[in-house]
């Protein structure tokens, strides 16, 4: 096959950039014909293959076979020779990141193969350019790829290795020594954060390049902080949900309060942190605390209350000048089914208002047991208070399934008030019909959203779908989502159960018909919007005949001028 030629096709597969945009979308079947076809293809789709490797066991194939043993993992056939490694230099050099976990593999590598490849190696770095190296496995095993252009390190720790803490000491040694340019660090373990915190903080206090500390839920202990609130490249402080990131001990961060200096987070803007609402306030409001963050995401391991939550959010417009998006969760109650709430037990626009105040938030999530206490006069003064807000959870999944203030008109306010709008989640008592009827005439009056992809309803009651999905449709985009059900992490009751899933069937039976209807909205639309204008033409033409008649009725006089 001929790449360079005169046709406008093959100037455009002659782009390696093109090319590379192309081959990023086909699989690795796909990208190894690509590979055959010229060596102007070959090295693009190689590069493409081998830019991310996830199967440590075929690449180390590259080198030498590999057969199943008696234990289950795999060896080589046969010693490593030079001429291995001769052949294996066209692909080592394309590897930019490698992730390798024993517990997601299919072909576990024995501990013989990196004792190979670490001795019959040509060279001290294995893969010279890779720059994003994520481990979980042998402690030992992971050192033979360590060099120092890597920048992102992900390390996950067994529970296992703790009984060898020695072990857990020399690998983080290692990682300071053989990696000195990280940038991004993600440790990953499920066990509590007190049994390696001096490790850690001496990982972390020699290590000056972080600008991502990533941690499982529950290990940012006071000391933790006080490290890493040193480190003047810092950026984000964060922890992950994945199963795969594991979690600590909440014990650990009760009583979060640590030391300050000045100068302390000179550069954090994104937060995440599962902390107290209470602790929050505290930290916030200690002298050196960090006052440029522009993400905060909070998540209690308490059933938190408003009035804790109302201190908190009181700090944000003075603590929190620069915040442009803000998360607060509340964690469930542990005990029985809850009982109806009172209103001093949910929140209100009242706890909320002092948001109103920061200028530049434009994405806000609360997270709830209780549903909130808000009117659609709430949701009025909400709509008006954040014209420019973007992504804004209201508390749609709440523990209490029952009952909500909120009908499908507090839709509304924010489609008339908020045009950048894209998410948007509300628990709302959609079994109401205080919404027009189809055939209302009010119909072309509603407003509609501008913005919006995803309406998530969560937990939200609902009986009749049709007549849902037709008011969505007069107000919803073509491209817009429905969200339903729950994204909760503890296991839910079989009488939970038996209530989520016929309101999730309905909303699926909402977001079914939906596209459907809005599709005939928008030709109703076009529809009259045209016969309005017909009607406007007519009635102009109207007025000019009528105009001409009036004039061709005046008597004139015999030199042909009008009387009037």
């Amino acid at each position: 096959m001929t790449i360079h030629g005169s046709s406008p096709i093959s100037r455009v597969l002659a782009i390696p950039e093109l090319l590379d945009m192309v081959f990023q979308f086909l699989d690795d079947t796909s990208n190894a014909s690509n590979a055959r076809v010229s060596k102007h293809w070959s090295e693009i789709a190689l590069d493409v293959m081998w830019k991310e490797v996830l199967n440590l066991h075929r690449l180390f194939s590259l080198l030498a076979p590999l057969e199943k043993s008696g234990s289950g993992s795999y060896k080589f056939v046969r010693p490593l020779e030079s001429s291995d490694w001769v052949r294996f230099e066209r692909y080592r050099r394309r590897v930019r990141k490698l992730i390798y976990s024993t517990s997601q593999t299919k072909h576990v590598l024995h501990h013989s193969v990196f004792d190979d490849v670490a001795r019959s190696r040509t060279s001290l770095d294995i893969l010279p350019n890779m720059h994003a190296f994520y481990w979980d496995g042998s402690l030992t095993l992971c050192v033979i790829f360590m060099h120092k252009n890597i920048k992102s390190f992900g390390l996950g720790l067994a529970r296992e290795t703790l009984s060898k803490s020695s072990q857990i000491a020399c690998v983080f040694e290692d990682v300071v020594t053989r990696m000195p340019k990280i940038s991004s660090i993600d440790l990953r373990f499920e066990f509590s954060v007190r049994l390696i915190e001096e490790d850690v903080i001496r990982l972390f206090s020699n290590l000056p390049n972080l600008h991502t500390i990533i941690l499982p839920r529950f290990c940012l202990t006071a000391k933790i902080a006080e490290t890493v609130s040193r480190l003047g490249k810092l950026q984000t402080l964060e922890y992950q949900y994945h199963w795969y990131q594991g979690r600590g001990d909440p014990d650990d961060i009760k009583d979060f309060r640590p030391r300050l200096i000045e100068g302390s987070f000179p550069s954090l803007f994104d937060f995440s942190t599962t902390i107290t609402f209470t602790d929050a306030t505290k930290f916030l409001t200690i002298p050196f605390s960090p006052s440029n963050l522009t993400i905060m995401y909070l998540d209690s391991p308490a059933m938190e209350t408003p009035s804790t939550l109302s201190a908190f959010l009181n700090t944000i417009p003075e603590a929190c000048p620069l915040v442009k998006s803000l998360t607060v969760v509340s964690a469930p109650s542990d005990g029985p089914e809850f009982t109806p709430p009172g209103k001093e037990d949910c929140v209100t626009i009242d706890v909320l208002r002092p948001l109103f105040k920061c200028p530049n938030l434009t994405s806000f999530e609360i997270e709830h047991h209780y549903p909130l206490h808000l009117e659609l006069s709430d949701i009025e003064e909400i709509a008006t208070s954040w014209p420019g807000v973007e992504r804004l959870m209201l508390n749609n999944q709440p523990r209490y399934l029952e009952n909500s203030n909120l009908t499908l008109r507090a839709l509304l306010p924010f489609a008339r008030h908020c045009p950048k709008l894209r998410m948007l989640g509300l628990f709302m008592n959609a079994t109401t019909t205080d919404f027009p009827a189809p055939d209302s005439s009010s119909v072309y009056q509603l407003p509609t959203f501008r913005s919006l992809y995803r309406l998530s309803v969560g937990v939200s009651l609902i009986q009749e779908e049709g007549a849902v999905a037709l008011f969505l449709s007069q107000m919803c985009p073509l491209y817009c989502e429905i969200e339903m059900g729950v994204t909760w992490e503890d296991s839910v009751s079989q009488e939970v159960l038996d209530k989520l899933l016929p309101r999730s069937k309905r909303w699926e039976k909402v977001e079914e018909l939906l596209p459907l209807l809005t599709k005939l909205r928008i030709e109703e639309r076009k529809r009259a919007h045209l016969l309005k204008k017909e009607v406007q033409d007519l009635r102009i033409r109207t007025e000019v005949l009528m105009d001409k008649f009036a004039l061709s009725s005046t008597p004139a006089n015999v030199d042909g001028c009008i009387t009037l």
